[in-house]
């Protein structure tokens, strides 16, 4: 599984608890999900010996979410969302709308990222999308 999508289970789990919920009082609601992500470059690690038939979920950026909501029993919309460096915003606006308009009684947006290969460091390195002194500007 690709280690952005770990981290996105982790973390939709702690969001559910720091906000006083748990798991289980979720299960079944219409409660959305909503996730800033991208490619991570994970599946270029993989020999062709390697793939297997879940390998396309594990390795997909968009499956994440939908990973989640189908772990927790989530019975709201559920979307990857991918905008580049807006991705985050653009999935909380998503879920606000989602909201506004009935469409889920509640929602899980945020964001994950995480770049894996040396060649996708190098690459938003010479974009100018990383930091030097690693941190947010």
């Amino acid at each position: 599984m690709d280690p952005q999508q770990r981290l996105l289970m982790m973390y939709a789990w702690k969001a559910i608890e720091d906000a006083g919920y748990s798991a289980k009082s979720l299960s079944g609601t219409k409660t959305g999900l909503y996730i800033g992500t991208g490619n991570t470059g994970y599946g270029s690690l993989f020999s062709d010996l390697d793939i297997g038939g879940a390998s396309a979920a594990n390795m997909s950026p968009s499956a994440g979410p939908n990973r989640v909501s189908y772990m927790l029993n989530l019975h709201g919309p559920s979307e990857p969302i991918d905008t580049a460096c807006s991705s985050s915003l653009v999935a909380i606006h998503h879920a606000v709308c989602t909201i506004e308009n009935g469409n889920c009684d509640m929602a899980i947006a945020g964001g994950v990222n995480t770049v894996v290969t040396p060649q996708g460091h190098i690459a938003y390195d010479k974009a100018g999308a990383l930091s030097k002194e690693g941190k947010c500007k």
